[in-house]
């Protein structure tokens, strides 16, 4: 299965999900509870295999998730659990996991920005870029940092399906390309020259 076709899977489970946590009452719990699930999986990487696995039989499968879970987790996410090992969907189960994190996070308010910069950020400037970015569009985000070295410097910044490119690789772009189609160039008189 590619990764575009794993990626809409992971969604439309993660959104019915969370849309059933809503409809009983029980979102934070249910968040609560994949976050318990997903460093389980983190910390036991086989179990994650198990899950994932084609050889094992759902009942081994479903006994195991049932000792595991029944009476510590919420019993919508046990549920949920069940019907993921049902429709054999277990390897697809740290994709879900991701997008009900993301999908819950902006129930909650938050919505994701994302960074690029040149070079790597101390966790001091990140905590204060987002900060920043918060208070500049008053928003709760939730803050995305990669780095591309490629960049030479700056930043850009992604909300949504807007970006910002303040990078030097940009801005070189963006005067070369008026650089070299007339139709672009900006005419410099004399007086612009000096101010």
């Amino acid at each position: 299965m590619n990764s575009g076709t794993a990626a809409r899977l992971a969604d439309t489970y993660a959104r019915s999900l969370l849309d059933l946590a809503k409809e009983s009452g029980t979102v934070d719990a249910v968040a609560a509870d994949l976050e318990v699930v997903s460093t389980l999986l983190a910390q036991q990487p086989d179990l994650e295999a198990f899950l994932a696995s084609p050889y094992f039989a759902e009942e081994t499968k479903q006994g195991l998730v049932q000792e595991t879970f029944t009476g510590r987790l919420n019993r919508l996410t046990v549920n949920f659990l069940s019907v993921m090992i049902d429709h054999n969907r277990g390897a697809f189960l740290p994709g879900i996991l991701g997008r009900f994190r993301q999908l819950y996070r902006l129930y909650q308010g938050y919505e994701t920005v994302s960074v690029t910069v040149a070079q790597g950020l101390s966790e001091e400037q990140v905590q204060k870029l987002a900060r920043d970015l918060a208070e500049a569009l008053r928003a709760k985000i939730d803050l995305e940092v990669q780095v591309d070295p490629s960049l030479l410097g700056g930043i850009i910044i992604r909300r949504g399906d807007k970006m910002l490119d303040n990078s030097v690789r940009g801005r070189l772009t963006r005067t070369v390309g008026q650089v070299a189609n007339p139709e672009n160039r900006h005419k410099i008189t004399h007086e612009d020259r000096y101010q």
